[in-house]
């Protein structure tokens, strides 16, 4: 298995390959939280905000950040604007819940 960056300069090396949200969507009809902040303390209100300023100003300069680090192998203003979602709502929170209930299981 081959994932991120690599995996998409090796597309065209093999003959299938799939993308994990979408099998993840399909089976579960939940979506896939590839990454979250967390914290396992109570994190101090100037940190939260500073992480929330930061957070919104790179969401403002998605074009910017994209041309910054040009690949040449994916459009990454459509991936960090189009393929990437930043809300952690409550359908993406079952979806988390549901992977942990799976390697739960897996690990009993």
């Amino acid at each position: 298995m081959i994932i991120g960056d690599r995996a998409l300069a090796q597309r065209a090396n093999f003959k299938y390959t799939y993308d994990l949200a979408g099998e993840w969507k399909t089976a579960t009809g939940l979506p896939f939280v590839f990454a979250a902040w967390v914290s396992t303390k109570q994190l101090p209100d100037d940190f939260i905000k500073k992480f929330d300023e930061a957070n919104a100003y790179g969401l403002q300069h998605i074009d910017e950040i994209a041309d910054e680090h040009y690949n040449g192998v994916y459009d990454l203003k459509k991936y960090f604007s189009i393929n990437l979602s930043y809300e952690l709502d409550e359908e993406k929170r079952k979806g988390m819940r549901k992977f942990l209930e799976y390697l739960e299981t897996a690990n009993s």
